[in-house]
């Protein structure tokens, strides 16, 4: 008998295991039924021709999960109320139905519409709709409706039902219509928004063809894909162009480069663009460029429309280019400033490769300098070279000097430019004027044109007399101006355009100079600074007395780096360097002081950068050799806490041999809290795992899927989490908590993973609210939270600030440190904001910053990339 008893109950579990493991074949094998099914149902979107034929395919993909002879899809028109049933199989009303109906919210389509929910009803349930006339068309035996339903929006539903069987269908079915509804309404949405754009290309091709806009379409590479009939008013064909870029046009490579850079930002910003562009003939034209969108959102290519619009940009070409000159003669400092930007203007808008002053403009010298020249980048020269003036080179000039128009040089004129200039600056077309200055000796403007053989039309040879005009005045003005200049002091120049605070004192500290960056850093003119002690504006530098003597005596440089200083309660740091002046009778030093806060903050940011990395392996190895020990302490736990509570079969006979009463001592182990302390086990361990898991994402890098979230939402569930955890554990009165959240105008969605996001505005919160929370008395304000979202240089940001009482430096250097924690011994492990800035800086490109004080507590500033 022993020997029975014992094999019995083991072979029950052998059938037991062979059954489980049948069922777990079984639901394998249709989780890739229906797996198959999505595909086909997906893919049928590009395999099909009409929509016809997409119902068609998806219906023979349903197949083969159910059995559906009666089977329809019907499509809801909101805005019109109706109904239409554009796929309609059933074995008795087949061809008795109305494709299109009024939508009725009493019918079965209807409710599940309204609803938004699938509805199941059995024979019973149909009867009784039946008599409320609400069943449409022939009695069915069961019924199954499921609503389709896009972006939260119910376009229409799917049902089937049968007239001979009432238990046709179940529940299994019902989930697997569920479940294949969203494929299908997705499916049918694409094939809707394909054909709709099918029929609107159509309608786009036949304005297109008559419109007198030139129209054209690209793809990324720049190429041709339609060119309407508009573009033979330029002696082209579309055909010539069809198919072809820019660059094979074999177009000027600025032209070709320029059009280039705004088809690619159309695709990059997805965003309408209009430039102005052009042509290598002269021709003037306005381009709109514009993404063309597929059924996903994403752009294929972009449609242009151009207009000519030369007269109109000569007009405004000469109006904008004279006030553009006559702002820059005004507002010049100097010639050279002047003249720089005068001739980058030239090369703008007359479009030359190479622009000039020559000085002085006299056959009479050996040689002329060319103390001017801007160039575009692929003919830069280098400048102020000097040329000999060859007996040619004086005829020219003389020319020149004698003529008061341009002189022009290219094949229209059939004036030949020297041999000397062609083949060794590449010059091919020339353009020059002499102008006249008010004092001093001729100059000469010209221009070049390198990259082919240019004939300088009547407009550009107008437009460039008028700048030569102007050029003569500006250089008259600022000739007789300079002369007035010329007893200003040189070193003055130098000192004041140091970004450094520069001031001279004597050997005994009163201020002998003060140079501009002092003025503005101190807001103290010289005339206020200057014969005072300079510790009297500077009272936190009084201790480099001494090292002034020092420098004065021995001649001896004397630097003081980082040295710390607060400006309202902010702190600075300065490199104060004293140099000894030599030389003269006059003794002193001049002190240079340069603020390196930002470049010790930079330096910190990269220490902190390499400590991250490096940690990443370490973190990886104690997780995993954690994981080992712990999930066998939770299994062993686990085992005991069954072997002690459930009445499983081999616990009755270990207990009945044993002479146990399961039941006394269940309840001996609910008297003595042992139970919670089971809990309180596993409690631990599951803490302890997360630890690891905490660990294991720093150490590899996130895998998870990143979409389009709304970080507003996602914020407000993390703070409904955080006042539930606290609420829980009893510490802390959630409602105390005043939360306020400011949102910008147009805030997106950004692209990333959004667990891992809110671990991370979950970590923040909790963090504050924990920091208020201890440090709270009777007398402070109540705490609270002010949360903003705005866009800030392309970047999502989040800005968290509470009103806690702040952290020290010390504390705020080390906060994201792994194992680095305020909080008593048990109350943390100091991995949260750690893992906060992995999941930041590391998966998704952004940063993570903190900023803090005692008086105005914390502030940590997310910033995330909003298209990943």
């Amino acid at each position: 008998m022993p020997h029975h008893s014992s094999v019995l109950p083991d072979t029950k579990g052998n059938l037991d295991r062979i059954a489980r493991l049948e069922a777990q074949i079984n639901r394998l094998k249709r989780a890739d039924e229906i797996k198959v099914t999505l595909l086909e149902i997906s893919n049928a979107v590009t395999t099909t021709l009409h929509l016809d034929d997409l119902y068609a395919s998806i219906h023979h993909s349903l197949n083969r999960l159910i059995y559906t002879p009666n089977f329809y899809i019907s499509i809801y028109n909101r805005e019109e109320q109706l109904l239409h049933f554009p796929y309609y199989k059933d074995e008795i009303d087949d061809e008795n139905y109305d494709a299109i109906v009024l939508f009725e919210e009493k019918s079965l389509t209807g409710e599940v519409i309204l609803n938004k929910k699938p509805l199941f009803l059995d024979k019973s349930l149909l009867e009784l709709r039946y008599q409320e006339k609400r069943v449409q068309g022939s009695l069915p035996l069961i019924w199954i409706g499921v609503p389709l339903i896009v972006r939260d929006i119910v376009i229409g539903a799917i049902a089937v039902q049968s007239y001979t069987d009432p238990h046709a269908f179940n529940q299994k079915d019902l989930d697997i219509l569920v479940l294949v509804s969203n494929q299908i309404a997705m499916a049918i949405e694409r094939k809707q928004f394909q054909e709709a754009l099918k029929e609107s290309e159509q309608r786009y091709r036949t304005l297109a063809e008559q419109s007198h806009d030139i129209i054209m379409r690209f793809d990324m590479e720049g190429r041709h894909l339609y060119v309407n009939p508009a573009v033979e008013a330029f002696g082209v064909t579309p055909e010539e162009i069809m198919g072809k870029t820019h660059t094979e046009l074999n177009l000027p490579k600025p032209f070709v480069e320029k059009l280039k850079t705004a088809i690619a930002q159309v695709f990059k910003t997805e965003q309408v663009k209009r430039t102005e562009v052009k042509l290598p003939n002269g021709t003037w034209i306005d381009w709109i460029l514009c993404p063309e969108f597929n059924s996903d959102r994403e752009v294929i290519s972009v449609i242009t429309f151009a207009r000519d619009i030369t007269e109109r940009k000569q007009i405004e070409l000469q109006t904008a280019c004279f006030d553009k000159i006559n702002k820059i003669i005004i507002n010049a400092n100097d010639i050279r400033q002047m003249l720089n930007e005068i001739l980058d203007t030239l090369i703008d808008v007359i479009d030359c490769d190479r622009a000039w002053i020559l000085f002085p403009c006299n056959p009479e010298e050996q040689f002329y300098n060319l103390p001017f020249m801007r160039t575009k980048p692929e003919w830069f020269l280098a400048p102020h070279y000097r040329v000999e003036i060859t007996p040619e080179a004086q005829i020219l000039m003389t020319e020149i000097l004698a003529s008061e128009d341009p002189v022009v040089y290219d094949p229209a004129t059939k004036r030949h430019i020297r041999t000397y200039i062609r083949e060794t600056y590449h010059v091919n077309s020339q353009m020059g004027m002499a102008v006249f200055p008010k004092l001093g000796d001729a100059w000469e403007v010209g221009l070049h044109q390198c990259s082919h053989d240019r004939i300088w039309s009547l407009d550009a040879q107008i437009l460039f007399k008028g700048i030569c005009q102007r050029i003569c005045d500006g250089l008259s003005s600022m000739l007789l101006y300079q002369k007035l200049e010329q007893a200003k002091h040189y070193i003055d120049n130098v000192l004041d355009s140091m970004p450094s605070i520069l001031m001279g004192v004597d050997p005994e500290g009163r201020v002998t100079h003060w140079n501009k960056q002092a003025l503005t850093i101190t807001n103290v003119s010289a005339n206020e600074a200057i014969g005072r002690y300079f510790y009297e504006i500077f009272p936190e530098l009084a201790f480099l007395t001494r090292n002034i003597k020092t420098a004065v005596t021995d001649l001896k440089v004397v630097e003081k780096t980082k040295v710390r200083h607060e400006i309202a309660n902010q702190v600075r740091y300065r490199n104060i360097i004293i140099y000894p002046l030599t030389g003269g009778e006059s003794q002193g030093a001049v002190i240079r002081m340069d603020d390196v806060t930002e470049q010790m903050r930079l330096d910190a940011m990269m220490v902190q950068s390499e400590k991250m990395l490096s940690i990443g392996g370490m973190a990886a190895g104690m997780a995993h050799e954690i994981n080992n020990p712990l999930a066998g302490m939770m299994q062993n736990a686990q085992v005991i806490q069954n072997r002690l509570t459930k009445k499983m079969p081999a616990n009755i006979a270990a207990a009945q041999k044993s002479g146990v009463c399961l039941d006394n001592l269940g309840e001996y182990l609910e008297a003595r809290g042992i139970n919670k302390q089971f809990a309180h086990i596993h409690e631990a361990g599951h803490h302890a795992a997360k630890i690891v898991s905490n660990m294991l994402s720093f150490a590899r890098k996130g895998e998870g899927k990143k979409s389009y979230e709304n970080l507003v939402r996602l914020m407000e569930k993390t703070i409904s989490l955080a006042k539930n955890e606290y609420n829980l554990k009893k510490k802390f009165d959630a409602k105390q908590m005043d939360i306020k959240m400011e949102t910008a105008d147009g805030f997106p969605f950004v692209f990333c993973e959004a667990s891992k996001i809110q671990q991370v505005f979950f970590n923040i919160i909790k963090n504050g609210t924990e920091a208020m929370v201890s440090a709270k008395d009777s007398h402070a304000p109540k705490s609270a939270f002010f949360i903003q979202f705005f866009v800030e240089n392309k970047m999502a940001v989040i800005e968290i600030s509470d009103n806690g009482p702040g952290m020290e430096e010390q504390v705020q250097e080390k906060i994201f440190d792994p194992f680095f924690t305020t909080k008593s011994p048990g109350q943390g492990t100091g991995l949260g904001l750690f893992v906060s800035y992995f999941i930041i800086e590391e998966d998704h490109h952004g940063k993570l910053k903190a900023a803090s004080s005692r008086v105005s507590g914390t502030t940590f500033t997310i910033k995330l990339p909003i298209h990943g």
